[in-house]
Order: structure tokens, then C-alpha cells, then sequence
């Protein structure tokens, strides 16, 4: 447990959060303050919970745990940042709604503007009839000129307002439009987000069971990333994650799904393709990221190359989501263990195969 206040102001926060992590050896880096504050604030409880659990265990908190845990917390900020534009999301749904009442209740009142004037004439019809004095019908004919001119002044207003809540209708659709797409795009790859992974994976077990079709799925994450970051800095690595977004969108295509599924981890969902078919996607985006050289663009400085680990996993009739998902992320783990820059793939509860691939990292 953090055991601190969560009102204390922020200044108390941070010199407790230094104190702590001085106490644990830990180096006073900006990823591990924005860990340790988060954790005595108690932004993201799996956070504090995993930290409580080393703390309970008495575990060193080596770089590379330290580096897993700002990971999580900076996967935590971004939900948070999500369900911030699912809220914008709703409150220009609300806006719409609102619009289209507008629209609707003009609709009303133009109805009843005709229904009068409708009325209006029927009686001059039968005012006319039998009629015989001239001043009596002029008095009609001018009734009738009045309510004429007021109807066409009324249907001119109406048809202003209706033009402009047609013109508010089309750009808050636009905003819907933008905000829905911002929801589902990692804002540092453009590639599809983990939100939109699980509704698009969901929607692919759901065809697959319907069809009776196969769905593939592949977890590859980046070989030796958090050093790389270590080495040449963050800058640099954000620019080798959109290069491997890039070379992940060239290899997909049609009904395929690429996504960056969390951190250096990307993912992609390969409907209608049995194991063969996405054996062959995963290692050519392995081969694809292996054959690119990183030059730091500064100095022209040759940095090398960056390699690929995947899992692949093909889904099973009545199998849970989390389960599929976990056969590849199994697959992933056994890759790196294997050596690195390379597919393996868990084809049942106990059979593996491992596929492609030398230890280039």
C-alpha cells in the first residue's frame, strides 16, 4: 500500500516520491518519478498493486522491472486520454440529437402554418359562395392576400432555419467523424489502438463462428527495444515504432487489421486466413523490419537494423477472446526465448512450433 494521502498537495507528493525511491536505489530518472508519483497519487491500481507486491516481497527493482512499470503507467495515461474523447464523442452525439429535435420542431410549426392557411382558404371558399356585394369580397380577397403573404414570410424563416441546423447537422457528423477515428488511432503510429484491436478482434471471432471461417492472429513485438531507447533515446525510438507501423500497414491489406497493441507490441488480425497464410504475413514483416536501417538523421550515423518477435495463433471454435490472445502472446514469449527474430507458434494446449528466423538483436 502507498500509505499516503491522496490530498497531500503535489509538492509533498513528489519529495515522497523521491524519498521512496532513494530508499530503494532506484535512479531518479523521469520515467521513474512519473511511476513512483502515480503510484503514491494511486492513478492506475495494477500499478500499485504489483508495486505493493514487490515491495511485500522484498524484490530489487532492476531497470528492466522499472521500465516495465512505466510502460503500464503510460498505457494507463493513454486510456484515460481515450475515454476523455469518448466523452467528447457523446457530448457532440447529445448536440446532434438536439439539432434534429430543433429541425423537427420547425418541421411542426411549418405544418401547422399550412394547416392554418389551409384552413383560411376553406373559409373563403365558402365565404365566397352566394356572395353578391363587391366591398365583401374585396374584404375576402384582402384576407386572403394577408394570410398568403404570411405563410410565404413564415415558410422563408422556416426554410433559413432549417438550412442553418442542416449546415450545425453536417459538421457536428464531422466531429463525430474526427473523434471516433482520433478514439481508435495511436497517436504516435496512426496505426489502429489497443480499443480498436479488441473491437475489431471481437467482430473478427464473431464473422469466424458465423462463416465457419479461420481467423489468425499475430502479437510481434520489437527485439531488445528498451535498450535501443537506452542507447540512442526515446526520439529515436518513437521514430523506429513508425517504422514499423509503416512496414506493417505495406505487408497487410483488404480486411486485415494492424495495430499497435501497447508499447514496443503491435498486432494484427488476419481474417479469413488459416495458419499457413498468416505464417507467411508474420515473416514478411519480419524480413521487411530486419532489411531497414536505422540512421540518425542528425549526424548520418549508421545505428543498424531493428528485429521482430511473433506469436501466431488460429482461433478455435468457442475459444474466449482472452484465451486466443494468450496462445499468441505464448507463442511471442517462446519466440524470444528461443533466440529472438522469429514466429513460433502454439498450435494446441501442448504442441509448439517454432518458424523463421535467425538471432539478429
Amino acid at each position: 500500500m502507498s500509505n499516503t494521502d491522496v490530498t497531500d498537495s503535489p509538492a509533498k507528493l513528489a519529495n515522497t516520491a523521491i524519498v521512496r525511491m532513494a530508499k530503494l536505489g532506484i535512479p531518479p530518472t523521469p520515467e521513474n518519478f512519473t511511476v513512483w508519483y502515480g503510484y503514491l497519487r494511486g492513478d492506475d491500481p495494477d500499478v500499485v498493486h504489483m508495486i505493493d507486491q514487490f515491495l511485500e516481497s522484498g524484490e530489487t527493482f532492476t531497470q528492466e522491472r522499472c521500465n516495465d512499470l512505466y510502460l503500464r503507467s503510460t498505457a494507463f495515461a493513454a486510456k484515460v486520454i481515450e475515454e476523455e474523447r469518448d466523452a467528447t464523442l457523446l457530448s457532440a452525439g447529445s448536440k446532434l440529437e438536439k439539432s434534429v429535435e430543433s429541425v423537427m420542431s420547425l418541421l411542426d410549426e411549418a405544418g401547422a402554418g399550412a394547416a392554418r392557411y389551409g384552413e383560411t382558404l376553406a373559409d373563403v371558399g365558402g365565404a365566397l359562395e352566394g356572395v353578391e356585394g363587391g366591398d365583401r369580397v374585396r374584404q375576402i380577397v384582402s384576407d386572403l392576400v394577408t394570410e398568403t403573404r404570411q405563410v410565404v414570410q413564415q415558410n422563408q424563416s422556416v426554410n433559413e432555419r432549417l438550412e442553418q441546423s442542416n449546415q450545425e447537422i453536417s459538421e457536428l457528423r464531422q466531429r463525430i467523424s474526427e473523434a471516433r477515428r482520433e478514439a481508435m488511432s495511436d497517436a504516435l503510429t496512426g496505426l489502429n489502438n489497443r480499443r480498436a484491436f479488441d473491437e475489431q478482434l471481437r467482430k473478427g471471432i464473431a464473422d469466424a463462428e458465423a462463416n465457419n471461417t479461420p481467423l489468425s492472429l499475430l502479437l510481434l513485438d520489437l527485439d531488445h527495444f528498451k535498450s535501443f531507447n537506452d542507447n540512442h533515446g526515446h526520439q529515436l525510438g518513437d521514430e523506429v515504432l513508425r517504422l514499423v507501423a509503416r512496414c506493417l500497414v505495406d505487408c497487410t491489406k483488404g480486411r486485415d487489421t494492424a495495430a499497435r497493441y501497447g508499447g514496443e507490441e503491435f498486432a494484427i488480425i488476419l481474417p479469413d486466413t488459416d495458419m499457413e497464410g498468416a505464417l507467411a504475413v508474420a515473416d514478411q514483416v519480419r524480413e521487411t523490419v530486419s532489411s531497414k536501417k536505422i540512421v540518425r538523421k542528425s549526424t548520418g550515423e549508421s545505428l543498424g537494423g531493428v528485429t521482430l518477435s511473433g506469436g501466431a495463433a488460429i482461433y478455435m471454435d468457442g475459444e474466449l477472446l482472452e484465451d486466443f490472445i494468450e496462445r499468441a502472446d505464448a507463442g511471442l514469449y517462446k519466440a524470444k526465448g528461443e533466440g529472438r527474430n522469429r514466429i513460433a507458434v502454439i498450435e494446441a494446449e501442448h504442441s509448439l512450433r517454432v518458424v523463421g528466423g535467425n538471432d539478429m538483436a
